[in-house]
């Protein structure tokens, strides 16, 4: 009798592993022109349409990154390989670090941004943000650009970066990006 039980819950942890990805498919995220864009440009789009990052991971081949969208209670996966994004999947709100059901959500610290200003930022993301605020700033690509990993002050985050000069002035520029906190961006010099 044990043995049939064990059976029935495997069986039924299987159907639910299936099914669940199939209803986050079939799901539209509205993002389907990313597809094929660079990953360094497209940030900026993402974040135009009211996704912010979330978090990501390493694969073989390529990264993967994970957008929320609060408007649209809407969770996707975007793979990159080779600097272009090769898909744009729907996923589950968990994925992104979200509850199913909103009323059943507690505030986390990604909740308290400010929809007229500089989202928050997790401090894991940092330099991705400071290295694509440099590059707009200074007239580079992001690829032309470093950035270290973040630097917690008593008033919030300092990440310094570099970028080789183009110009007669050959050489390297340094430059520094400073958050609060929170994680806003407050500027780059």
């Amino acid at each position: 009798m044990r043995f049939f039980t064990h059976l029935t819950l495997i069986s039924a942890i299987a159907s639910v592993l299936t099914i669940a990805p199939s209803i986050a498919q079939s799901q539209s995220t509205g993002l389907e022109d990313m597809v094929g864009a660079r990953a360094g440009q497209a940030e900026g789009e993402l974040q135009r349409r009211g996704y912010r990052n979330v978090g990501g991971a390493k694969g073989d081949d390529r990264s993967y990154t994970y957008w929320w969208n609060d408007n649209r209670r809407q969770c996707v996966s975007i793979a990159t390989m080779n600097g272009r994004y090769s898909s744009v999947t729907p996923t589950t709100a968990p994925d992104c670090g979200q509850h199913v059901n909103r009323d059943e959500r507690r505030p986390s610290r990604f909740d308290r941004h400010e929809r007229s200003g500089s989202a928050y930022v997790a401090p894991d993301d940092l330099s991705r943000v400071c290295r694509n605020e440099a590059a707009a700033a200074f007239d580079r690509r992001p690829s032309e650009v470093t950035a270290n990993a973040p630097i917690k002050q008593r008033n919030g985050y300092l990440v310094q970066g570099w970028y080789d000069r183009r110009d007669h002035n050959k050489g390297t520029k340094f430059f520094n990006c400073r958050f609060d906190e929170d994680g806003r961006f407050l500027g780059v010099s």
